[in-house]
């Protein structure tokens, strides 16, 4: 296999999509076909779904909960080789629609007044780490959060060593430290607090600052600060939690043929893209979180207060803690969308008319499958938008 062309490609695409700006059969998904209403319309989404399965795509899970409407759905297969069908409660790796965990992570150790956002990041992690990182002194975990701090990003800015490395090893756990040997000793991109730009290695050094001060790995404190007590039944740190449930297969084209990626990302673990969840799962986090159910008030402000969200380098779009923000066919929509090498994940909320959703897909990073999966998130767009 190939790697710098595509993963090159594939980390530029992880930012399209996110700026849209990481048990049922065929049969219970029938059961879900029935036209739904929304806004005193109906729509066949089911149809919408089994359109899409005819093309690139091999299997797509769509959740979509508002007032007005409940739909689950699938389509297609989970498994090209077995032609097994898609369920809707298969689990992929969720991408960097999972940053909106860790930052949410963040609030509750602010709230616990463990973390401090306007402080240093040398406050928090060892010199070994924070004198390998340009302007370390001067940047904080809110400006990480909030992608100012100008950090070389480890995917986008590597030439995809980071994925050279895991194809080397593909069975060893990759978590934050990992990561990081692809960002150290960078030059930085501006100094921090100058400008906007994207990076994942920000949310890489949050996560190495949660296990300074949580003691452990983080992912026990998703587990018993998130994933369980927001009844995220399906939800898992990826590659840590690895024994929790299986994920689906995800498939790219590498010289024509399809390659299935679950063995590489089987074993990734890094705060980046942290968490393994069902579109449903991924649709009631961002619901908790924009409504504020089961969020302590600093939790919910610090995620969702306007002041919060601040304008990046793209005209109509602005940026939070693991959120986007934007107007969409006249609509306030919240949204961060996740793409691995396999899987996409998007996760979107319309506040209008408190519209939550998500949908996955198992394939992703090639111009077929990513042309057609952002295609049917237009589509439920100009739907779900009226």
């Amino acid at each position: 296999m190939k790697t710098k062309p595509y993963f090159a490609y594939l980390t530029c695409f992880a930012v399209a999509i996110g700026l849209t700006a990481c048990g049922s059969s065929d049969e219970s998904a029938k059961q879900n076909a029935q036209p739904v209403n929304h806004a005193g319309q109906k729509f066949d989404f089911q149809a919408l779904l089994n359109k899409t399965v005819e093309g690139e795509i091999p299997g797509v899970v769509l959740y979509i909960e508002s007032p007005e409407l409940t739909f689950h759905g699938a389509a297609g297969v989970a498994d090209i080789n077995e032609q097994t069908p898609m369920q809707i409660d298969a689990r992929i790796p969720n991408g960097s629609a999972g940053k909106k965990l860790t930052a949410l992570m963040a609030s509750m150790l602010v709230d616990d007044q463990l973390l401090d956002l306007d402080k240093p990041i040398t406050a928090y992690l060892s010199t070994d780490i924070t004198s390998r990182v340009a302007y370390a002194d001067t940047i904080t975990t809110r400006q990480m959060l909030q992608h100012t701090a100008g950090l070389f990003d480890y995917l986008n800015e590597s030439e995809g060593a980071f994925y050279d490395a895991v194809l080397q090893e593909p069975d060893s756990l990759k978590t934050d430290a990992f990561a990081m040997q692809f960002a150290y000793d960078q030059e930085a991109n501006f100094k921090a607090g100058n400008d906007w730009a994207y990076s994942n290695t920000g949310y890489i050094l949050t996560g190495l600052i949660f296990d300074t001060l949580l003691g452990e790995h983080h992912s026990n404190a998703m587990r018993q600060r998130i994933f369980e007590p927001f009844g995220l039944d399906s939800m898992s740190y990826g590659g840590v939690e690895k024994e929790f449930s299986t994920i689906n297969s995800g498939y790219f084209l590498s010289d024509g043929e399809q390659v299935d990626t679950k063995p590489y990302y089987q074993n990734i673990g890094v705060a980046d893209a942290p968490v393994v969840g069902t579109a449903k799962d991924m649709a009631d986090v961002l619901k908790i979180i924009v409504n504020g159910e089961l969020l302590s008030t600093t939790s919910h402000e610090l995620m969702m207060a306007e002041s919060n969200f601040i304008n990046t380098n793209i005209s109509g779009l602005q940026y939070g803690y693991g959120l986007f923000k934007e107007n969409i066919n006249g609509k306030e929509v919240i949204h961060h969308h996740g793409s691995e090498l396999g899987y996409a994940t998007y996760n979107f909320y319309i506040k209008e008319s408190n519209t939550s959703a998500a949908f996955l897909v198992n394939c992703n990073g090639y111009t077929d499958c990513d042309n057609a999966h952002n295609k049917l998130y237009m589509q439920l767009l100009k739907v779900l938008t009226k």
